[in-house]
């Protein structure tokens, strides 16, 4: 369906329909413009909210991470301030081939010194002192730290010694002097040197846990902590999936605070600090999903608004538009019945609104069309009856008759029976045509009149005409308009037969309340194409040719009996080709000494 077809139906919908439709999309777009102008708004404020919000908790969480690296950065430098734990270093300075345990004075000097930092922070796993010969003095007893240095070429203890001497962030990672191999910490080391000569004697190393972030960090964000290097120091690498999509940014994109991205999926706001003190990296990710669920309430909440505006706008139409298109619907039903021939209908409205004026227009143009039809009728009959009289006074009625008496007694003397039948039967004709006392006669004086001009026409055709009567006994009196039969047994005679032997048949019946007069001949009929031309001109004078006389007889007889009786009432007409011709008078019952219509 295309546009304009969409167009021309939606246009031939009921006005009170379209009228309803108009309440509605006023309703649905005002709500759609102020919805759409509302949610953008919202978005926006929650939008910018949110990253004010994830920036300051950020920063604060920086602040604190910085604040305590340089709490356990003291902490790491405390050794060289400390004599006797340098001398205990300088025994170990020198790495030897036996893996001999230091003395137990030295280990429990070295455990005092270290459980003195570590007094009251539950957040440090072990601080270790590890020494040139590998020895590691820590407040961990053996069960779970090895006391000597296994592996000397870890990458942290590079780091370490790449640092000289400078403090070093050490990301997660997996200590080997641990016993439990999964023991997973982050730490604070450095060389620890000898102040007056700057020589390496160790090293200081505090492994942090976890727990540190959660007097801090909640965990309902997505907040991860990562070195300079972007290596994880919280939470643990399972907890930590969405790095792996957040980390390529990082590396792209150094200097930033805030930025949108999508990450497996999903749409993010990632803001991020990095300390110009550690150089660590506090990251936030946050669902944008999160962050707009008020927002998608709204959403919901506006779309409900809409729906139920809809609903509203449909029942307030509904009811608003009833008296709005009653005055439309009167107007309409006023016009269907002037179109069926009630010119007597009129519209009663006393609105002054264009309606009004409308209703006011169609009664002047119905009183005028009334006017006009009762003046045309008035004026063919008129004229039809002065041409009756014009006729009926250019002879004198009763020189016709004693004529004809005359014509009669002479035929009768000479033996010319048929002559004086024929002359009887004029007689008849003349007498019921010329006398104008009444236009509605009975049934039975209507017969007589056929049966006359049937008698004359035989003489003419002899045998080829035949003619016969089916008509009920009681329906004798019915009243009929004068000279309504014959013209029809006349077109059948003329048009039907056409001067070949035939049969006309006359039928008066009573269906209800009507009263059916049936002529049928079984001549040559006519064609559909002609019948339906001649049923055209029962109400449109378009008679033409050889048919002018045929037609218009039918057609002044249709006329006369709608114009008496009414619209309902009529002729009607069958005929095919080579199959005869009938034509079918209805009327209403009305029988003599009964009121006329």
């Amino acid at each position: 369906m295309n546009l304009q077809t969409f167009y021309s139906k939606l246009l031939s919908l009921p006005y009170r329909f379209k009228l309803i439709l108009v309440f509605s999309l006023l309703i649905v777009l005002t709500a759609l413009i102020l919805g759409g102008i509302t949610y953008y708004h919202f978005a926006t404020a929650s939008q910018r909210e949110a990253k004010d919000y994830q920036v300051q908790l950020v920063e604060q969480i920086q602040h604190n991470f910085d604040r305590y690296l340089k709490e356990m950065q003291i902490i790491s430098l405390s050794p060289l301030y400390d004599q006797n734990i340098l001398n205990i270093l300088k025994e170990h300075e020198t790495p030897i081939a036996t893996a001999s345990f230091p003395p137990a004075n030295e280990r429990i000097e070295m455990w005092r010194y270290i459980s003195s930092l570590i007094h009251s922070r539950n957040e440090i796993k072990g601080i270790h002192i590890m020494a040139n010969d590998g020895t590691i003095f820590t407040n961990l007893d053996s069960n779970t730290v090895w006391l000597k240095m296994i592996n000397i070429s870890n990458s942290w203890l590079s780091q370490i010694r790449k640092a000289d001497g400078e403090w070093v962030l050490l990301p997660l990672h997996n200590p080997d002097y641990y016993l439990n191999k999964d023991t997973e910490v982050f730490s604070v080391a450095r060389l620890i040197r000898e102040p007056s000569t700057n020589r390496h004697l160790g090293i200081i190393k505090l492994d942090l846990k976890q727990e540190l972030f959660e007097e801090f960090i909640s965990t309902e964000n997505n907040i991860y902590i990562l070195d300079e290097r972007n290596k994880l120091i919280y939470p643990k690498k399972d907890q930590a999936q969405l790095l792996r999509f957040a980390i390529p940014q990082l590396e792209n994109k150094q200097d930033y605070q805030y930025l949108k991205t999508d990450m497996d999926g999903q749409s993010y706001m990632m803001v991020q600090n990095q300390s110009d003190y550690s150089g660590a990296k506090v990251i936030m990710l946050t669902p944008f999903d999160t962050i707009l669920s008020e927002v998608n309430q709204l959403r919901v909440l506006l779309l409900l608004v809409v729906l139920c505006g809809i609903f509203v706008s449909f029942i307030l139409g509904f009811i608003l538009s009833k008296p709005l298109v009653r005055s439309i619907y009167r107007l309409q039903n006023a016009m269907a019945e002037v179109q069926k021939g009630n010119l007597s209908k009129r519209v009663v409205n006393h609105q002054h609104d264009e309606i009004g004026q409308l209703s006011q227009g169609f009664n002047y143009m119905v009183d005028d069309i009334e006017r006009l039809v009762t003046e045309v009728y008035e004026t063919g009959l008129r004229e039809k009856d002065a041409e009756i009289r014009a006729l009926q006074s250019q002879m004198n009625p009763h020189f016709l008759y004693n004529t004809l008496e005359s014509i009669n007694m002479l035929a009768i003397t000479k033996g010319n029976l048929d002559v004086s039948d024929m002359v009887t039967s004029l007689g008849k004709l003349l007498r019921y045509t010329i006398d104008h006392s009444a236009k509605i006669v009975s049934l039975q004086d209507e017969l007589m009149f056929i049966r006359s001009y049937v008698v004359i026409q035989q003489m003419r055709m002899g045998d080829n005409l035949q003619y016969q009567e089916d008509i009920e006994p009681d329906l004798l009196h019915v009243q009929l308009p004068k000279v309504t039969l014959q013209p029809l047994i006349e077109n059948a005679i003329i048009h039907g037969l056409s001067g070949q032997a035939g049969k006309i048949y006359l039928r008066v019946k009573e269906v209800g309340q009507e009263i059916h007069v049936i002529v049928f001949d079984n001549g040559k009929g006519m064609s559909k194409e002609r019948l339906a031309k001649l049923k055209q001109s029962l109400y449109v004078r378009n008679i033409t040719g050889t048919e002018n006389h045929h037609g218009i007889a039918l057609v002044n007889i249709n006329e006369r009996i709608k114009f008496l009786y009414g619209e309902s009432y009529g002729m009607e007409l069958n005929s095919e080709e080579g199959g005869g011709f009938t034509v079918i008078l209805r009327f209403p019952i009305n029988r003599q000494g009964e009121e006329s219509c």
